[in-house]
């Protein structure tokens, strides 16, 4: 018994010991990821228009109702197309299409 418990002693001591002695190694060292060494981050540059022309763009775009579609970056919108064909043709031809069993497998696009 009094044999387990100075080994166990034993081991503890040495574990401690060898962890601490890993302290020296810790010293801060030089980051990869930030944002001088990393090519991730982009440099920020002054912009070339004033806070007052983007809120005036904005304004503008929104009574002419020419606002960016989701995902667009930009305000130069393209016009949208109107459709050459009628809901009640696509309706017909998705119905018929339906009862034939001609339908496009689920997710196909094409």
């Amino acid at each position: 018994m009094k044999n387990a418990i100075a080994t166990t002693a034993l081991v503890l001591v040495a574990a401690l010991g060898a962890t601490s002695s890993f302290a020296a190694d810790s010293s801060p060292r030089a980051r990869l990821n930030n944002t001088d060494t990393s090519s991730y981050f982009a440099k920020s540059a002054p912009s070339v228009f004033s806070r007052s022309e983007v809120k005036a763009e904005l304004t503008a775009a929104v009574k002419t109702g020419n606002l960016p579609a989701m995902g667009e970056k930009s305000l130069v919108a393209e016009p949208s197309v109107t459709s050459t064909v009628t809901r009640a043709a696509v309706k017909a031809d998705y119905l018929q299409a339906q009862k034939a069993g001609t339908l496009p497998p689920m997710g196909d696009r094409g």
